[in-house]
C-alpha cells in the first residue's frame, strides 16, 4: 500500500472534500481517500499508479478545483504597499478592483433586500377575527416576502446549506429537499396545535418575556451571521465549523434514497412557533380571540402553507444554486452576504427591543432631552401621545415627562404594517402590546428617570425614545 499526498485549492465546504472522494475513489487502485478542507490536502492510499496533477486537473475542471504537488504558499494581499527601494505608497490596481467588485455584489443584495422591505405589501392584507382562510394563506404568503424572510428565511437558508453538504453534490432534488419538507412539516404540526391552545383558552395571553424572546432572536441570528460569514469564505469564521464527523457525512451522502434523514428539521421548524415575528404574532392574536380550538388551529395552519411558498423557493432555490462545486461557489457568496445582512438585521432590531444603543439611533427622529418641551399632567395622569403609521411611531405632544407621575401611552394607530402592530419599550410596556385599529390607551404606571425605547416586537421600526426626568 502506498499514499500519495496531493493538494487542491478551489473547495469551500465540506460537499467539496466528499465529491472529490468519490470521484478518486472510483479510479482503480485507489483504496482510501480522506480530503481536508482545513489546510486543503487529498491523501489517497493505493496500490497502483495513481493519476498525475495534470489529469486530475483534467477530471477536476468542471467543478473548479485546482490540483498541485506542493501547497501553495498563503501570500498577503496588500491594496496599499510601499515598493522597495522607492519613495511613497502605491495602490495595487488589481487588488483594489477585485474588492471593490466583492464590495458591489455586498451593496447590491443589500438594495434589493431593502427595496422589498420597503413595498409595503402587507398594507393590501390584514387579518381579523372575521377573515376567511384564504385571508390567513394570503397574510401568511405576504409574510413570507416580508419583515419574516430575515428572521425565518435566513434560518431555513442557514440549515439548507448543512443539509446540502450532508448529501454532497450528486445527490438527486427530492433527496435534498427532504428536510425541506421535515421543517416546514413541523412548522405546520407545532403552529396548528398552539393555534388549538390560544383559541381554546380564549383569553388575553401578556407577551411578558420580552428579554428571553430577545435573547432567543439574538442567539438564532448570531449563529446565522456566522454561516453567512463561512459561506463568504471569512477564515477566523470557518474554524467556528458545527459538523458531523466525516465518517457520518460519508454515510448520509452514501446512502442515497435509503437514508431517511434525522427528524432534527421537523423539530427546528416547530421550534419556529416562539420567534417573535410581528405577522406570526398578528395571525397568534387573532387565533386567540376566535374562542374555539379547531378556527384557532386552522387560522395558523393556513397562515403556515401560506408562508410555505416563499421559503419554499429559498430552500429550493438554494438546492439549485449548489448543483455543482462551480455554481455553489459563486451561490455561496450572494447567499452569504444575504444571512449576513439578515443576522445583522435581526440582532439591530433586538438591541432596539432590549433598549441599549443600536444602529438604529443614528435614524432616530426624536428630540434631545434638552430641546424637548416638558409634557404637563392634566390631572393626576399624564399622557404621551403617539401616531403609528406605515412602519413608524411618530410623538405628537412630546417626548419628555416627569417621573413618579402615572402615565398612559396614547397611541393612535392609523394603518401600521408588520410588526408594527405589536408594541414594545423594555422597562415602560410590560411584554408586546397589541395596537388595534383607532386609539389604543396603555396604562405605564408611574416610570422611573431614564430613557425608553420605543419599537415593534422585532425591533425593526425605527425607535422613537421617550425622555423621564
Amino acid at each position: 500500500m502506498k499514499e500519495t499526498i496531493y493538494y487542491v485549492s478551489g473547495m469551500h465546504c465540506s460537499s467539496c472534500e466528499l465529491l472529490i472522494e468519490k470521484k478518486l475513489l472510483k479510479h482503480n487502485g485507489v483504496k482510501a481517500v480522506d480530503v481536508s478542507l482545513s489546510d486543503g490536502s487529498v491523501r489517497i492510499e493505493h496500490t497502483a499508479n495513481v493519476p498525475n496533477t495534470n489529469k486530475l486537473n483534467q477530471w477536476f475542471k468542471p467543478d473548479g478545483y485546482t490540483f498541485s504537488d506542493k501547497p501553495e504558499e498563503e501570500t498577503k494581499e496588500l491594496l496599499f504597499y510601499v515598493e522597495e527601494g522607492k519613495q511613497g505608497i502605491r495602490v495595487d490596481i488589481k487588488v483594489l478592483k477585485r474588492k471593490m467588485k466583492t464590495l458591489g455584489k455586498v451593496v447590491l443584495v443589500f438594495v434589493i433586500l431593502l427595496l422589498i422591505e420597503r413595498t409595503g405589501i402587507a398594507q393590501y392584507v390584514s387579518v381579523t377575527g372575521t377573515s376567511s382562510l384564504w385571508v390567513f394563506f394570503l397574510f401568511g404568503l405576504v409574510a413570507g416576502f416580508s419583515s419574516c424572510a430575515a428572521l425565518i428565511g435566513g434560518i431555513l437558508l442557514s440549515l439548507t446549506k448543512r443539509w446540502n453538504e450532508q448529501h454532497g453534490y450528486d445527490a438527486t432534488r427530492l433527496q435534498k429537499m427532504k428536510p425541506q419538507f421535515q421543517f416546514h412539516l413541523g412548522r405546520l404540526f407545532a403552529y396548528g396545535a398552539f393555534g388549538a391552545f390560544l383559541g381554546a383558552i380564549g383569553n388575553v395571553i401578556a407577551l411578558d418575556n420580552v428579554m428571553i424572546y430577545a435573547l432567543i432572536t439574538i442567539v438564532v441570528s448570531v449563529v446565522m451571521l456566522i454561516v453567512g460569514l463561512q459561506m463568504i469564505g471569512v477564515r477566523w469564521a470557518e474554524r467556528i465549523q458545527i459538523r458531523m464527523p466525516k465518517a457520518i457525512a460519508r454515510k448520509v451522502a452514501s446512502a442515497g434514497k435509503k437514508n431517511s434523514g434525522s427528524r432534527m428539521p421537523m423539530f427546528i421548524g416547530a421550534g419556529t412557533v416562539i420567534l417573535p415575528c410581528g405577522f406570526t404574532l398578528v395571525a397568534q392574536g387573532v387565533a386567540l380571540t376566535s374562542g374555539s380550538a379547531t378556527t384557532g388551529a386552522l387560522m395558523l395552519m393556513a397562515f403556515v402553507l401560506g408562508t410555505m411558498i416563499p421559503l419554499l423557493g429559498i430552500g429550493l432555490l438554494s438546492i439549485e444554486g449548489t448543483r455543482n462545486a462551480a455554481r455553489a461557489r459563486a451561490f455561496s457568496f450572494y447567499a452569504g452576504v444575504t444571512l449576513v445582512i439578515f443576522g445583522l438585521y435581526n440582532v439591530n432590531g433586538q438591541l432596539n427591543v432590549l433598549g441599549v444603543p443600536s444602529v438604529s439611533d443614528v435614524f432616530a427622529s426624536s428630540p434631545a432631552a434638552d430641546e424637548a418641551e416638558l409634557i404637563v399632567p392634566t390631572g393626576a395622569t399624564q399622557e404621551v401621545m403617539i401616531d403609528a403609521e406605515g412602519f413608524e411611531y411618530t410623538f405628537t405632544g412630546g417626548p419628555l415627562i416627569k417621573a413618579g407621575v402615572p402615565t398612559t401611552l396614547v397611541v393612535n394607530n392609523k394603518g401600521i404594517l408588520g410588526c408594527g402592530a405589536f408594541i414594545a419599550s423594555r422597562g415602560l410596556i410590560d411584554g408586546f402590546v397589541s395596537l388595534s385599529k383607532g386609539i389604543n390607551r396603555i396604562d405605564v404606571g408611574t416610570p422611573q428617570k431614564g430613557t425608553y425605547k420605543i419599537t415593534c416586537s422585532m425591533g425593526m421600526v425605527t425607535p422613537i425614545t421617550l425622555v423621564v426626568q
